[in-house]
């Protein structure tokens, strides 16, 4: 029943009106919040007025143990905490939404801490008590016995109705652990005063919105063309302005590493430096010891390798080189395992006046590619150089922080000892369990002959129509190969059947021809990623028409470089070379990415390529840009819609705190 204070008040028919115009039911619960010595002080009057007036409502007490007063900011903040964790957990339990918040009582900072946690959390009504100077009156006294005069100088407000819980609210609900309190004995629950945990986080969140509200109105007002992670717009405005000033530069290399990051654009034929080419080599020495085969390269090349005779050797390479493939990949293995300790040497020999960077500048296709001869299908041929390989890729993948890559093979050219799918099998099963998500793209080659592009087309949608561990491994197809062999309009009838099976395609295209080939790429050959792309520029309406459809373009800074020819804006040696595309593509917003393509030819890793790029552009790219080139890959990988944003969820969590550690 209600308490009848009110009834000899001048008053009461218009406090009966305001009671049935919101809607106030009978209150069925009350909580108390305070010190504990208001606790002890006022807990027994409290308890006695309720039994006296038999009031059929529970009692709950809450208080701060061994607080005597708000003396302090830290007493201050710990009450706070308790009215912000009380009102949050009776909301959140309080299905009927009749939660009444009082005002009235305890120090001004309760009452605006009361009135705060009502904007956040919501409840059904914000009431108080205004009275005229002091009014004493005994709580057990019968209320038709109290004076009327005395009735009058209090008049109950209701301050305001019907606030709904702010997102704030949600985004503590979904985003943490519930925050609990420890239930005390007969209704009476203490605190320790020292806990803000609960009031730390709303502020957190509360900052956090904030930041969201005007950095979102930045981005609208100076309307960039391309979008970042959206957590980034939850940092403080001056924390992305820092990310957006300057360029980034070796000194930011180890905060780049450790960004998670992925890579769509990398050739299995690529991935090895000299010290990983002896690692294979002797993978390939391992299988012929299992097969009780013979080896004596090492005995022809050693007196070669002692005296440095770099001339000698390379007659030797050649020589290898230019055997049939079921011969030249157990004599090259042979030849280079006899490298072992001397990897310098094996370097200078594959790579001659190319050593010097600005030597390997601007080579040409055909040269890059014979930095590779000792590479590929010269090497992995055996189960044994497989796992090899894959182990490298592994080990890279942990350095550079990689948690997706899209791994591109053409396994037709692994089968002296192995069958094609056994070559895909080892290879999912070396990358099945590792922290960083590897994919497989199967590749389609241009320039040899149609009955193993068409070979590899029949696997690609075999493996994939019957879904399972490899259906699920390979990701998509991929047309690479010299440019001009064949035009894309003839190839078309090859690959239709990937299309049909609406299998995901990426083309090399623009890399080292003109953006003709791109446009033939986008409408002959349905292509949902363009390798390189450098040459799009040259075709402004294409251009646009790849960003309306959200088509990404694969960098490689590196490879870029030493194949084609760009300017480092750090080395006043290329300054007559043309700009690298990259800094229009953000400008544009076209899905740029940063890739490696043959990390172990052009000597470089995933990491390394995000400061290629800044090298290659002018003014540098800033990490605000980086962070863009890193979700652009997230967002143009060849995975379902639901597996991609669980990937991007996790990546912007730990870019998040990376972020925030950095802008400290």
């Amino acid at each position: 029943m209600d308490y009848p204070l009110y009834r000899n008040h001048d008053h009461y028919q218009q406090l009966l009106q305001l009671k049935a115009d919101n809607d106030l039911k009978p209150v069925e619960k009350i909580i108390m919040v305070c010190t504990q010595r208001s606790f002890e002080n006022s807990k027994d009057k409290i308890t006695k007025w309720i039994q006296v007036h038999e009031m059929q409502m529970a009692m709950e007490f809450h208080y701060l143990e061994d607080m005597v007063d708000i003396n302090s900011e830290s007493d201050a903040r710990a009450m706070r905490n308790l009215i912000y964790n009380l009102v949050y957990l009776t909301r959140l339990n309080d299905l009927k939404g009749d939660l009444y918040l009082c005002l009235s009582g305890g120090r001004k900072t309760m009452s605006s801490d009361i009135q705060q946690a009502a904007n956040i959390f919501g409840c059904k009504a914000m009431l108080h008590v205004l009275a005229e100077g002091i009014v004493n009156f005994e709580l057990e006294s019968e209320p038709g016995k109290i004076p009327k005069e005395t009735i009058n100088r209090i008049t109950p407000v209701v301050y305001q109705t019907k606030l709904n819980a702010s997102y704030l609210s949600e985004l503590i609900r979904i985003s943490t652990p519930l925050f609990t309190l420890q239930p005390g004995t007969n209704s009476e629950i203490s605190h320790p005063k020292t806990e803000t945990g609960f009031l730390e986080l709303v502020e957190r969140l509360q900052e956090q919105q904030d930041n969201l509200a005007i950095n979102y109105y930045h981005q609208l007002r100076f309307s960039e063309a391309s979008t970042n992670f959206q957590a980034l717009h939850l940092l403080k405005p001056e924390a992305v302005a820092m990310l957006k000033h300057g360029q980034i530069c070796e000194a930011d290399l180890g905060w780049i590493y450790s960004l998670p990051k992925t890579d769509l654009h990398c050739h299995l034929g690529g991935i090895a430096d000299c010290t990983g080419l002896v690692k294979l080599a002797q993978a390939n020495r391992r299988y012929y010891e299992n097969q009780k085969s013979s080896s004596g390269e090492e005995k022809l090349v050693g007196g070669y390798l002692e005296r440095n005779d770099i001339n000698a050797l390379r007659k030797i390479a050649n020589g290898l080189l230019g055997l049939d493939r079921s011969l030249r990949w157990v004599k090259v293995s042979n030849f280079l395992s006899a490298f072992e300790g001397r990897e310098p040497l094996l370097e200078e020999l594959v790579y001659g006046d190319y050593q010097s960077k600005q030597a390997f500048c601007a080579i040409g296709l055909e040269n890059y590619e014979k930095l590779g001869d000792f590479q590929g299908s010269t090497l992995l041929q055996s189960e044994e150089a497989l796992r090899t390989a894959a182990k490298l890729l592994k080990t890279d993948a942990e350095r550079n922080n990689l948690i997706y890559k899209e791994l591109r093979c053409s396994p037709g050219n692994y089968t002296e000892r192995l069958t094609s799918r056994e070559v895909i099998e080892i290879l999912w099963d070396e990358f099945k369990n590792h922290s960083c998500i590897f994919k497989l793209i199967l590749i389609g080659s241009r320039h040899r002959s149609l009955k193993a592009l068409r070979d590899h087309v029949k696997l690609c949608k075999e493996l994939k129509s019957k879904g399972g561990k490899l259906g699920e491994f390979i990701c998509g197809f991929d047309l690479a190969g010299s440019e001009g062999m064949v035009e894309p309009q003839e190839l078309r009838s090859e690959i239709l059947p990937l299309l049909e099976a609406c299998i995901r395609i990426t083309i090399h295209a623009g890399e080292t021809t003109q953006v003709e080939d791109i446009w033939k790429a986008i409408y002959h050959l349905n292509a949902d990623r363009i390798g390189h792309g450098l040459s799009l520029v040259e075709n402004y309406v294409l251009l646009q028409k790849l960003k309306d459809q959200r088509t990404a373009i694969e960098l490689c800074p590196s490879s870029n470089f030493q194949i084609s020819g760009f300017r480092d804006y750090q080395d006043s040696g290329t300054l007559d070379l043309k700009q690298y595309p990259l800094k229009q593509y953000l400008k544009e917003g076209i899905k740029a990415c940063i890739c490696t393509d043959d990390p172990g030819i052009s000597l470089t890793d995933i990491s390394q390529e995000y400061l290629q790029a800044s090298r290659l552009s002018d003014g540098g790219i800033s990490k605000w840009e980086l962070l863009i080139l890193l979700r652009n890959s997230y967002v143009s990988a060849f995975l379902p819609l639901p597996e991609k944003q669980n990937l991007i969820r996790m990546a912007e969590s730990q870019i998040l705190e990376s972020v925030q550690t950095l802008c400290k």
